[in-house]
């Protein structure tokens, strides 16, 4: 039992010991778990960080939900659905989207258009809180563009860009039975719509700033050659964007929205998310081998330890110490690195996150640049998040590591023989 209990007493005392150069690798096996740990916090929660921002401009763009036709087919009458979604307390908009080509003075370019009523859009989307210059109100001779695409096309409040109208671009020609392109005689004059550039909005994503152009609705209905009062899809918005199952049952149990079909958020956006969930994972996966190399620094500072220690392992075994009396000596001591190194290291990431901005201008003002370019990834500062279930599972996973890091070497040292171990000191 005495020598049971010396074994924290030893286990502490191997890992201060007096001889300098013993001193000197127990600091560095405990430096390397400090900056693996460091690492793994401040990588994992930017990478948090930056799904959530993400996250939160996707919302403050799409809707929550979209209502479209089960046929994907347009949606006529939509006054009727929305006066029913309006007294079931749900807010709606209805929307016309679509594929359009541009025209300004120097380039034609594919891009995507999103056909609004201004007034009725506020209540499902942040596109009003997103205009940066100009005006919300749009007529249906006037468009806003993202921030990104008027400086791609250097285009000015005020100024006109040309619309080609897909519908009327199909009016003019057709494909005959042998695929062969033919031209349509008509007697009408194929004309594009001439729009006047009103605002400018800034969602903070490149996708939507240089890709999306906002039309009244009216003159999207006019583009797509649809009727008067038809939709591609109705908007909603909800207070529980997490939680939408309760109104999508409400929906479906409604026979009046038996031919649309919902679609959430998060199925919109399945392949982003998954492909940020996967880098996550992937990042955490790759890092972990910052944490493996620090094992094998633990596992060398032991093997050298037990060299060391030799002698004394063979006079306790002698006295009558178990194998798993030796064996919980340096385990123990393996416990002890990686809980320091893994305390140390957690502050020290913990430190390096909330501080991360300062330190982003500390290196930019040494390299002479900058470390997050805001024109590049369209935020004010480096974004981060810490969740629980990330730093538990660095600090879990980074002390059991540390553990078998010093199983080796205590197993080594748990088989020697009294005899062999006297003998090879000798």
């Amino acid at each position: 039992m005495i020598i049971r209990n010396a074994s924290l007493f030893l286990a502490i005392r191997y890992l201060m010991p007096k001889r300098s150069f013993l001193s000197i690798i127990t600091f560095l096996s405990i430096l390397g778990p400090i900056l693996g740990v460091a690492v793994l916090i401040v990588v994992i929660s930017v990478m948090a960080g930056f799904n959530r921002d993400i996250r939160d401009k996707i919302l403050g763009m799409q809707a929550h939900i979209q209502l479209k036709h089960a046929l994907e087919i347009p949606i006529e009458n939509y006054d009727h659905i929305i006066n029913k979604l309006n007294t079931m307390g749900i807010s709606s908009t209805p929307v016309i989207e679509g594929p359009v080509l541009i025209q300004t003075r120097k380039q034609i370019l594919a891009k995507f258009i999103k056909g609004i009523l201004p007034q009725s859009e506020k209540n499902v989307s942040d596109l009003y809180q997103s205009v940066t210059k100009g005006k919300y109100a749009i007529s249906e001779d006037e468009v806003i563009i993202g921030s990104d695409l008027a400086l791609l096309c250097n285009l000015n409040i005020g100024d006109k860009i040309l619309i080609h109208s897909p519908d009327k671009l199909n009016k003019m020609i057709e494909f005959d039975d042998d695929g062969a392109i033919q031209r349509k005689e008509s007697q009408e004059i194929y004309t594009p719509e001439e729009l006047t550039i009103a605002g400018f909005f800034s969602m903070g994503m490149y996708q939507y700033d240089s890709s999306i152009l906002i039309l009244h609705i009216e003159k999207a209905s006019e583009l797509f050659g649809l009727d008067w009062n038809t939709a591609t899809s109705i908007h909603i918005r909800t207070n529980a964007p997490f939680n939408l199952l309760p109104i999508i049952d409400r929906i479906k149990n409604n026979s009046l929205f038996n031919h649309l079909t919902p679609i959430t958020w998060q199925q919109s956006n399945q392949r982003l998310f998954g492909a940020l969930r996967v880098e996550k994972n992937l990042m955490f996966f790759l890092l972990i081998f910052i944490m493996i190399v620090a094992a094998f620094g633990i596992t060398a500072t032991l093997i050298t330890i037990v060299i060391q220690k030799t002698r004394e392992i063979g006079v306790l075994k002698a006295i009558g110490a178990a194998p798993t009396d030796i064996l919980m000596i340096f385990i123990l001591q393996g416990g002890f690195v990686g809980f320091i190194g893994t305390t140390i290291g957690t502050a020290l990431g913990l430190f390096i996150v909330d501080h991360r901005n300062f330190i982003a201008a500390i290196l930019a003002k040494i390299t002479g640049e900058e470390i997050f370019p805001k024109d590049l990834y369209h935020l004010s500062q480096i974004p981060a998040l810490v969740q629980p279930s990330d730093l538990l599972a660095i600090v879990i996973s980074s002390f059991l590591i540390c553990i078998i890091g010093a199983l080796i070497p205590a197993l080594y040292a748990a088989n020697l023989t009294p005899v062999n171990a006297l003998k090879n000191e000798m």
